[in-house]
């Protein structure tokens, strides 16, 4: 059933979840509540946690940690708030795995000063996840003061994460802050940090291909940016701008649109394109966040190709399906 639903074939966990019947236990339900969530079925997980509790089932840390990650991605924020609030009901005491989720559902909807006023009245010390959460938050909505608050205590907390710099730096560029960015650069070298390079992977015919952002080694790259490139011109005439905003070069825009042709996930979507028949759903996983224009690109080849585009990044999955995703662009 966990596989089914991780999957995304909820129908079939569903099936399995109810054919057991009087054997389900809270892991069973933690299962269906958190497969629920992970796809953006935010309402769906709440009402399985109502059904749970109707059943006289008790949940558990990790049940409230799915169905809070579940009002998070799927931005029910008064729906998190009750349920993070009635944790003391069933004598669960708040971790920092759940203010983490709290902190990342108040962030993602825009809350971003309640956010920081919950982590500053934690009872326990706030975990990196905590202040990640903060942090990715800011990202999304750009605000370079909470970013830096929350990146004073990371870089404490994870010295050698080349990841919240590598953040922080995204968010100083899109602020159009070069000289920050040019200051984290040289700290990540002063420290020998790496960026973590964006890969995805994509199975076809029972064999595992994978693609690495700006790859220049693959001799299938140049074939498959061109593809990229094709729909990427229909999209202009459409009004698309690219998303150059986390491209942290200092250089021309056309030099940075040319980088984001080289992203990993486009490079597996169009190698899936060009080697699955026609109708088939093309399934990628992504080892970072979708990026805002790989995003944008995607729902638009799901729309002009008739294709099924299932994208399964760091957070969660994204089900690409006639130019919609069903992150409703909320990610």
């Amino acid at each position: 059933m966990a596989m089914y639903m991780k999957c995304g074939c909820l129908e079939d966990g569903r099936y399995i979840f109810n054919w057991i019947g009087c054997r389900r236990n809270v892991v069973s339900w933690n299962s269906l509540i958190s497969g629920y969530g992970m796809h953006g079925f935010g309402s769906e997980s709440v009402q399985v946690f109502e059904e749970m509790i109707k059943e006289g089932i008790s949940p558990s840390i990790i049940t409230f940690i799915s169905v809070l990650g579940a009002c998070s991605h799927a931005g029910l924020v008064d729906e998190g708030k009750r349920l993070f609030e009635s944790m003391v009901e069933y004598n669960v005491t708040p971790r920092g795995e759940h203010y983490a989720c709290m902190v990342d559902l108040l962030g993602r909807a825009g809350h971003l000063d309640e956010a920081v006023e919950l982590i500053q009245s934690m009872h326990i010390e706030p975990s990196p996840q905590v202040w990640g959460s903060l942090l990715g938050a800011c990202r999304i909505h750009g605000h370079v003061e909470y970013a830096e608050l929350a990146c004073s205590h990371l870089f404490d907390l994870e010295p050698r994460n080349a990841g919240n710099y590598v953040l922080l730096a995204d968010i100083y560029a899109r602020a159009k802050l070069q000289n920050q960015v040019d200051v984290l650069k040289e700290l990540l070298e002063e420290h020998a940090l790496e960026k973590v390079p964006g890969c995805s992977w994509i199975e076809v015919k029972k064999k595992l291909y994978s693609f690495v952002s700006v790859d220049n080694k693959n001799p299938q790259v140049e074939e498959l940016q061109a593809l990229i490139g094709e729909f990427v011109t229909q999209m202009k005439n459409e009004g698309y701008v690219p998303d150059t905003g986390s491209v942290l070069y200092d250089i021309e825009e056309e030099e940075k649109e040319k980088i984001l042709l080289g992203h990993s996930e486009k490079l597996a979507v169009a190698f899936g394109l060009i080697n699955t028949g026609k109708g088939e759903v093309i399934r990628i996983t992504k080892n970072l966040r979708l990026c805002e224009d790989c995003h944008s690109v995607t729902k638009f080849i799901s729309r002009f190709t008739e294709r099924e585009i299932v994208v399964r990044d760091v957070n969660r999955f994204h089900h690409f399906r006639g130019g919609v995703c069903s992150c409703r662009d909320y990610w």
